[in-house]
């Protein structure tokens, strides 16, 4: 919900100062007027703002007198009026309240103090919403182009994943050593070049690797080669052809692991 709010001044300056407070407020709707008789032609012309702020001294017609009109007009009485001034009178200000303003904002203005009047005549701003959690990256390798594609469309319907692709498992593992630090990996055992049991050794040998959480998806079922996978403490293995919904467990629990450990860099560049 957007709240329209009517802003009189005919100091250009002071204008844009209070301005720059008010647009601090995403649910605010600006519209300018330059003093109290143009208002006064908006507002009779069917403008209805939520709030009316004002100068109370302009020219043609000051804030005062543009606040009597309002009181005195039935269609324009129940308006809520905020006075911006420099006045510091007592008496003066006294008899404004006479007039129900419903606030008064002394200049220089200060951010703090418009804010809340603001919160106390219109309510608090509406909580922001949490910025999005940064996408969390899948390396896939994999020499069948086929699988690939398969393969990523199933990730990209889990929320919150990129996907980076290698070819084999010496493109993975030069993106990798330039710098690429994956949430998850997920890799073929058959490659050409570097094969996915070299890789995933390579990966536990290195330092700066070795807690990277690796999914195998191959066709192989032999069952000491699962086992030595297994040794190198692999996350999951994941038959072809691979079932779609397992493929979204292994990364979802990838996504929870991740949650309760520390943000691993961002994606060095592609070689």
């Amino acid at each position: 919900m957007k709240f329209k709010i009517l802003l009189v001044e005919d100091n250009a300056i002071e204008r844009a100062a209070l301005i720059d407070i008010l647009r601090t407020r995403p649910d605010l709707e600006i519209t300018e007027a330059e003093d109290g008789q143009a208002a006064l032609e908006l507002l009779r012309g069917g403008f209805q703002p939520d709030l009316c702020i004002t100068d109370l001294q302009m020219p043609r017609l000051d804030g005062r007198q543009l606040i009597e009109s309002l009181r005195r007009d039935p269609a324009l009485a129940g308006l809520k009026t905020v006075v911006a001034s420099s006045v510091r009178d007592r008496e003066r200000i006294v008899a404004l309240a006479q007039l129900h303003i419903a606030g008064y904002l002394l200049k220089p203005f200060d951010q703090q103090r418009t804010r809340a009047v603001l919160n106390q005549v219109l309510g608090p701003p509406p909580a922001l919403a949490p910025p999005p959690a940064p996408a969390k990256t899948l390396l896939l390798v994999d020499d069948q182009e086929i699988h690939r594609a398969a393969l990523v469309d199933i990730v990209k319907s889990v929320p919150g994943w990129t996907v980076v692709e290698a070819a084999d498992g010496q493109d993975a593992w030069e993106r990798l050593r330039a710098g690429l630090r994956p949430h998850l990996a997920m890799f073929d055992l058959k490659m050409p070049r570097l094969d996915g049991m070299t890789l995933l050794q390579q990966i536990r040998d290195d330092p700066d690797l070795r807690g990277t959480r690796v999914v195998i998806v191959s066709s192989t079922q032999d069952r000491e080669q699962i086992l030595a996978l297994a040794r190198l403490q692999i996350a999951g293995y994941l038959l072809k052809p691979f079932d779609a919904e397992k493929v979204k467990q292994a990364v979802r629990g990838a996504a929870e692991a991740a949650d309760t450990a520390p943000e691993p860099s961002p994606a060095g560049p592609a070689p």
